[in-house]
Formats: structure tokens, sequence, C-alpha cells
């Protein structure tokens, strides 16, 4: 009897077990997928979110305010904010016996800037109010001329009489205007917080340390990018017959310092009246009075042989 080779026995096997898979996979029956079981229940709800905030309303310029504004003097108006008693002439005790409760300046500061600018180390006493910590500048680019009006305005602030006056709460409090200027005097201030005001970083460099009421600050690059060739000469034109050649005729401040001193020590104040005038003179504003000017001005101030000290 004839052997078969045993690698071809073993293919052999595994062709009859490839032949039986085959045979009873194909025999076996199809699952069926049952029903789909009930919903689970729903988790529960979140909290809310919190709520908005309310928008405000706009305030509209109608064309009255619009042509009150086109009507007004800043420069007039930059006097009335220095000291608006002295500028109107104005005879009321309430007002003229407590000028630094009512003056602008007193609370804003020459640059506007309140106590985070040269008013820094300016505090309260009996006299005087506490410096505004607001920035007058940002607040009147970022708010329309009706906007800076009624705030200016400020219907329903202090009163100058009564139990919500200076007297008897020694605040800083802003004044109610409406009862004190005309509405035309308050286009004007109006009118140059919003186009004729300086931006003071544009004349020299402020430098404070510290915060209101005890910080201080330092003045430098005073007449910044200026020409005092021109300065000198805009000077010897517009301001030396009234203050001398060197600035030594009227001596400023209470009698302490000349034209040179205020220059170096209190530009911000200097920038100002340049600007605008001095109130109750004869020094008014100066129609080329605009910032390339001021400076040049500022920028000649700081030679201490044209311009000695006091």
């Amino acid at each position: 009897m004839k052997t078969k080779p045993i690698n071809k026995i073993l293919i052999s096997l595994g062709f009859i077990i490839a032949i039986a898979l085959i045979t009873i996979s194909s025999c076996k029956k199809e699952e069926v997928v049952g029903p789909a079981g009930p919903a689970g229940t729903d988790g529960t709800n979140g909290t809310d979110g919190t709520n908005g905030t309310n928008g405000t309303n706009a305030t509209l310029v109608s064309a009255t305010d619009q042509a009150a504004f086109d009507a007004a003097n800043g420069l007039t108006g930059g006097r009335l904010y220095d000291a608006f008693m002295t500028q109107l002439g104005t005879t009321d005790t309430a007002i003229t016996n407590h000028k630094d409760f009512f003056k602008c300046k007193q609370c804003h500061g020459w640059d506007l800037i309140g106590s985070n600018g040269s008013y820094i180390n300016r505090a309260p006493s009996a006299t005087r109010p506490p410096v505004a910590d607001n920035d007058l500048r940002v607040f009147s680019s970022t708010h329309n001329i009706k906007q800076v009006f009624d705030a200016v305005k400020h219907t329903g602030g202090r009163n100058k009489t009564g139990p919500n006056s200076y007297i008897n709460s020694l605040n800083g409090s802003m004044p109610d205007y409406s009862l004190i200027l005309t509405d035309a005097q308050v286009w004007e201030i109006t009118k140059f917080l919003k186009q004729e005001a300086l931006n003071t970083f544009n004349l020299y460099d402020i430098n404070t340390v510290g915060y209101y009421p005890t910080g201080t600050k330092t003045f430098t690059n005073i007449g910044k990018n200026g020409n005092a060739a021109n300065g000198n000469a805009v000077y010897a034109a517009s301001c030396a017959s009234c203050h001398g050649a060197d600035g030594t005729t009227i001596a400023l401040d209470g009698g302490t310092m000349y034209v040179g001193d205020f220059m170096r020590s209190n530009p911000p104040e200097f920038q100002h009246k340049a600007r605008c005038g001095q109130p109750g003179t004869a020094m008014g504003s100066y129609s080329a009075n605009n910032e390339s000017v001021v400076k040049d001005l500022l920028k000649a101030g700081q030679d201490t042989t044209a311009f000695p000290g006091f």
C-alpha cells in the first residue's frame, strides 16, 4: 500500500476544516436588534448668567446747541475757567469771599488732569477744596458738546449758600453753575475744553511720584521740541512791553518770581495764561497762541540769562 506524503495529508485536512467553517458561518442566524430603551431623565438646568448693564441714552446735539457752541469764544472760556468771578467782576460775596471753592482750575488744574497731574500735591484745606480725580481732557474728547455743556453747567450741584453750601460741607462737590453763569458763558467754557485747551503733554514732561495729596512732581523737557529763537521773537513783540525785555518788570505769583521763574517752575499755569490771558487785567489772549507758539515761549524761557530769576 502506497503512503501519501505527510504534507499532502495536512493540506487536505486544512482544506476540509476551512470548508466546514465557511459552511457553519453561512448557516449562522443573523442577530435581531431589540427596541430602544426609554430616554434617561433630563439633567438639572445651569444657573442663569448675570444681567448685562443697561445702556445709556445718548445726549443729542440740537441745531441750537451747535449754533451756541459755534458762537462761543473758547479763549474767553479759558479765562472763565481760570477765575470767572474776576473775569466777570462778580460782587456776590458768597463767591468772592471763597473764590477757590468756585474756580474750575482749583479742582481740575491748569493742565485739566486733576489730582493725577500738576496738582498731585495740592492738599485740601479750610480755604480750598480737594482736587478732582477725573481727567477733563479725556472727558471732553470723548463726549459731545452737549454732554460737556451739561457737565459744566451741573444743574443741581452744590449751592452757594444753605445746607449744601461749601460753608457746611467744606468739600469738593462741584457747584451748580446754572445759578452763577449764563448759558452763553457755560458754552464758552465748553468751547475752551473742547477746542482751545492745549495738551500739556506736548509742551513738557511731567514726572509724578506717589499719589494725591502727598505725591510729588517734577517738570523736564520744558518747551518740548520748541524753537527758542521764535519764542524770543514772540516775547519781544507781544510780551516785553508789559513784562520787560528780560521779564523782570512785573513780579508774579504774589511777588515771588519773574516771567523766567514762572516758565521754568510752573509751565502748566504759564501755558494757560499765555494761551488765554489773565482775568481782570489788560493781558488778553494772543490770537496766534497755538501750541507751537506756547512751546516756543517755554523753550526760550529756559535761558536764565535772557530771562533771569527773581
